[in-house]
């Protein structure tokens, strides 16, 4: 591919890292899962749940069931790692069938007593346990199994049977776990310990990427990072031993002067006070680059930060470059959009929004280049 293109440089071995450090950090009998769904956060899901598996990783875990059908074609085609790997759909059952889930040895979160009366007669009629996780209400009211239903699955109650259930674990998710101080976490925690304790000996799987880094009383038995994973936390006072593992590089289609005066870019919102040399970037909103970056956003041109001008477009942006001399300028042909100088977390800062919402909304025509 020609360099005249924007780039998703993406560092496998430091995402090796990030899970191996993440999994340091629980007891020897925790087991790290992986959250690779969106795309793993915008990454790329084969090339990262290639790494992972690679790193050791053996439980991963989507939201929609064709990612769990697209991840589980990935892991086939990887040295029998669809034999070792599981992959937990967090959605449950969707139009409430059971047939894919098997077929491609896929487990459902059950998160509602209908589906778990789905999964019964599944069984029965297969005459086969169905593995499954069942998720748990504890405070947060999204997805799970409240208190109150939770009595119906009491063992003898005829209302609702778990007989042809193999439940491979028992999870619920802390509504605040960012941050350390919030009341809730506590009480989620108090909560999903009484209520798993229906389940026995079962494994148990409280803690997302925040919960982790809180105390290890919250990491139970499975855990399951997602944002940390690609190097970011938002809690701000624990130990983080991730980086990030995606930088962002396009090219500069054009380099020209402009008087004082002048207008820039659409709705020419933007006018030169003094006169100035721009560079005009092959990045923009199509791409991810986000429209509310105008005149925010900051660009590493060789060492030199530099600011957008005037609006970002679909396909380009411009930048104010008067300050890097010109000689060095005639060299440069890429800038870094996102890096060390700026991650996803400092433009989510800006912009008012969180990491994630950055990563999942990368977009799909820069390729994505995945570096050891």
């Amino acid at each position: 591919m020609s360099n005249n293109s924007t780039k998703f440089h993406i560092d496998l071995t430091q995402l090796k890292r990030n899970w191996k450090w993440l999994d340091a950090k629980t007891h020897r009998h925790c087991r790290t899962a992986s959250v690779v769904k969106a795309n793993a956060y915008g990454h790329g899901m084969q090339a990262v749940a290639t790494s992972l598996f690679e790193a050791g990783c053996r439980i991963f875990c989507v939201a929609r069931l064709e990612e769990a059908i697209a991840l589980r074609s990935i892991l086939a085609s990887d040295n029998n790692a669809s034999e070792l790997a599981e992959i937990i759909c967090f959605d449950g059952l969707q139009d409430g069938g059971l047939a894919d889930y098997r077929a491609y040895n896929l487990i459902p979160a059950l998160k509602q007593l209908s589906e778990i009366e789905d999964a019964n007669k599944f069984a029965h009629k297969s005459g086969e346990n169905v593995p499954v996780w069942i998720q748990l209400d504890t405070g947060m009211n999204r997805l799970g199994i409240s208190e109150a239903e939770l009595s119906s699955l009491s063992i003898g109650n005829k209302s609702v049977s778990l007989s042809g259930l193999d439940i491979r674990a028992v999870m619920s998710h802390l509504s605040s776990s960012d941050n350390p101080s919030h009341h809730t976490n506590e009480q989620h925690h108090a909560r999903f310990t009484q209520m798993s304790t229906q389940f026995a000996r079962l494994p148990r799987s409280l803690s997302a990427s925040h919960g982790i880094l809180l105390s290890d009383k919250f990491h139970f038995d499975i855990t399951r990072p997602g944002i940390a994973l690609y190097g970011y936390s938002d809690n701000p006072i624990a130990e983080f031993g991730c980086k990030p593992i995606l930088k962002w590089t396009a090219p500069i289609l054009q380099v020209r002067f402009i008087n004082a005066g002048e207008q820039i870019g659409y709705g020419a919102d933007f006018t030169a006070s003094t006169p100035m040399r721009i560079a005009t970037i092959g990045a923009g909103y199509a791409d991810g680059y986000r429209r509310s970056l105008q005149q925010i956003g900051k660009i590493n041109v060789a060492g030199y930060i530099c600011n957008n001008v005037g609006r970002i477009s679909m396909d380009s942006l411009v930048i104010d470059v008067s300050h890097i001399p010109e000689t060095k300028l005639a060299n440069i042909s890429q800038v870094c959009l996102l890096g060390a100088h700026y991650t996803a977390a400092d433009l989510a800062c800006d912009i008012s929004t969180i990491s994630y919402e950055i990563l999942t909304s990368l977009g799909t025509r820069p390729k994505r280049v995945y570096e050891e």
